[in-house]
């Protein structure tokens, strides 16, 4: 497990999904970016930059194992955008350079 994963530890979800994040930072994970686009592929994560704090509601919705009411690209919207915070704290913690 790398720092920046093991940086998801209690902290707040950033995706925050309306009607979908719980809330709950004892569920929150770093979630990793899904799209072949960011060098997803069968077997391989993204690489953990490329990522968001993700409570397990949000990232369910985000990994498309639960449905939620919302439209595709509006999870995915919420998605880079937690992405950004997430990196926001990253770089704030000394986890990542700018």
């Amino acid at each position: 497990m790398s720092k920046i994963t093991e940086s998801a530890r209690d902290k707040e979800c950033q995706v925050r999904i309306p009607g979908i994040c719980n809330g709950n930072s004892k569920t929150v994970v770093w979630a990793h970016a899904n799209s072949l686009q960011f060098g997803k592929g069968i077997g391989m994560k993204t690489h953990d930059l490329l990522g968001a704090y993700a409570c397990q509601l949000c990232h369910d919705a985000y990994d498309r194992r639960i449905r939620t009411h919302h439209e595709r690209e509006f999870i995915e919207r919420c998605f880079l955008e937690g992405h950004m915070k997430s990196l926001r704290i990253l770089i704030e913690e000394g986890l990542v350079k700018p």
